[in-house]
């Protein structure tokens, strides 16, 4: 919106600025555990994350300019149409697949020879560009042949079953964010301010009104006040959002009423939250690859190249349908990934019992190749609550992991898939060696009870998660804003994250957060008369 010069922007972030290790996209996961994740944890859970100190998973959210998108694995899948015209049926008007795709198109920048027009944009602020594995190993076409998956040039254009290369936000090796792409280009605009280690504790409301005008921060233990002429936009993530919302008056009367907060809107906020569960099958594998020294992996990576370009060597990217052959909507995500050490994974899994963590342990220094499997469309139901009313306390995460057991069910139907992969003629040349989880051993070794014990232990949260301050129409029990943005009951505020999301998408957050940002820029500035042609 800064390209509007009647407009005058304030950006609050409370992290830091983003800095070089956050452009190097190997280096992601160190990042988990630097003062740019939050360091949240889950709620003890009752059906899953059993492989963590007291049941509570780690959930990460990033603390940093550009948010989460600074810190996750940068992977460029909008979703299936299907997802988006979803938004539009529940009643949410111009979130139709057709009508989000011109703000897709206008975001990216897309590399490749192969651009299909019709779906792809390029000149956008946004870089994707496919990643290139390297040591050069791969599953080859014979096996998805021999399974029967098509393979697929662009999972973001018309089709999305199926195999295919990786798509991540980088820009000749270098990750892509909200941060490079957006925020820092608009830095020496004159009506562009930026705020750094600026905690908003509180929105401003008129409570006679119900009309926002501003917001109360912390920057270095000192309270501050921030005033709008036009309106509060809060972009503060799955957690924060809703969070900032119930500190403010904003939320369901019974947890307000409960912390002593005085009730300004009785919303649901934080009914809703769902996001992707992930289950990893590690195997070793007797390949050996050559180790590059520590001058060439800098010298290739300066020059766009070579391992530190990728998110843990990530070789491709299988969209499924475990329930329905016929169906052109993914139930599950799998990501293939080699690396020759495990230890860039171990961080995401911290705080392990003693019994896991040794599982993990015995990963380090040795070649290690694993199946990432995502749940895209959970069953389960979390929600966010507050701990207090003191802004500086965690709020309660609780996810819901595994409270319907249909989610097991299909992340099972996902291990049955790559336990067919590894029966493939093609693997089988590289002698691999599943690695078992010994927690597990007091079940049948591969049986189901096996599997489901297992993902009760180290089945984990990721990045993308969703709706704890979902969109709909009057009506929906369940709606913080409507199809606008706009906050329900108060006027002059609006939020602008995947918290809106009404229902989850087949794919990862950091594009449709990015849409969802130039949508909303989009119907802002025709609030107030700019209207800008979108192709």
């Amino acid at each position: 919106m800064s390209e509007v010069e009647s407009f005058e922007i304030l950006l609050l972030e409370a992290g830091n600025y983003d800095d070089d290790l956050t452009k190097i996209p190997y280096l992601t996961t160190l990042l988990e555990l630097s003062d740019k994740n939050w360091g949240y944890f889950s709620t003890p859970q009752k059906n899953g994350c059993f492989g963590w100190k007291g049941n509570r998973c780690s959930f990460l959210q990033g603390k940093v300019l550009g948010g989460s998108g600074s810190i996750d694995c940068l992977a460029y899948i909008r979703g299936n149409r299907d997802d988006y015209d979803k938004w539009a049926a529940l009643g949410n008007p111009g979130w139709s697949f057709r009508e989000v795709l011109p703000f897709f198109k206008k975001m990216e920048n897309y590399q490749s020879d192969k651009i299909d027009l019709n779906y792809r944009g390029f000149g956008g602020p946004a870089n994707v560009a496919y990643e290139i594995p390297e040591p050069d190993f791969t599953i080859t076409e014979n096996v998805y042949k021999e399974l029967g998956i098509p393979i697929i040039q662009d999972y973001n254009a018309e089709k999305q079953i199926g195999v295919s290369r990786i798509q991540r936000l980088t820009n000749y090796g270098q990750a892509v964010s909200g941060a490079t792409a957006y925020v820092r280009p608009s830095l020496t605009k004159h009506n562009f301010n930026l705020t750094l280690t600026a905690f908003v504790t509180k929105i401003l409301i008129n409570k006679s009104t119900k009309t926002a005008y501003g917001v109360e921060f912390v920057k270095n233990g000192v309270t501050y006040r921030a005033t709008a002429r036009k309106e509060v936009i809060i972009s503060a993530g799955v957690v924060n959002t809703p969070q900032l919302l119930m500190l403010s008056g904003i939320g369901p009367s019974d947890e307000l009423a409960k912390h002593k907060i005085p009730i300004v809107a009785n919303l649901p906020v934080g009914k809703v939250f769902k996001g992707n569960i992930f289950f990893d099958i590690y195997y070793l594998v007797d390949t050996v690859f050559p180790l590059e020294t520590l001058e060439e992996v800098v010298r290739q990576f300066l020059m766009g190249k070579g391992v530190l370009t990728n998110f843990q060597n990530g070789l491709s990217v299988t969209f499924l349908n475990t329930k329905n052959n016929y169906s052109s909507v993914p139930n599950l995500e799998i990501t293939f990934y080699s690396l020759s050490s495990i230890d860039q994974q171990v961080p995401s899994l911290t705080n392990f019992i003693p019994e896991v963590q040794k599982f993990a342990d015995q990963f380090n220094s040795r070649h290690v190749v694993f199946f990432e499997i995502s749940l895209l469309h959970p069953k389960s139901n979390g929600n966010i609550t507050l701990k207090s009313n003191n802004p500086s306390d965690f709020p309660n995460i609780n996810l819901g992991i595994f409270d319907n057991v249909a989610d097991m069910d299909v992340l099972y139907d996902g291990i049955q898939f790559i336990r067919k992969i590894l029966s493939t003629k093609e693997i089988q040349l590289h002698h691999q060696s599943l690695i078992k989880y010994d927690f597990c051993d007091k079940y049948e070794y591969d049986s189901k009870d096996y599997w489901y014990c297992a993902l009760k232990y180290v089945a984990y949260p990721g990045y993308h998660w969703s709706s704890s301050a979902k969109m709909g129409p009057l009506g929906d029990p369940y709606a913080v804003v409507d199809y606008k943005l706009r906050v329900n009951g108060i006027k002059k505020l609006r939020i602008v994250d995947r918290s809106v999301v009404p229902v989850t998408i087949s794919g990862h957050y950091d594009p449709s957060s990015l849409m969802i940002g130039e949508k909303a820029a989009d119907m802002i500035k025709k609030e107030y008369g700019v209207f800008t042609k979108i192709s």
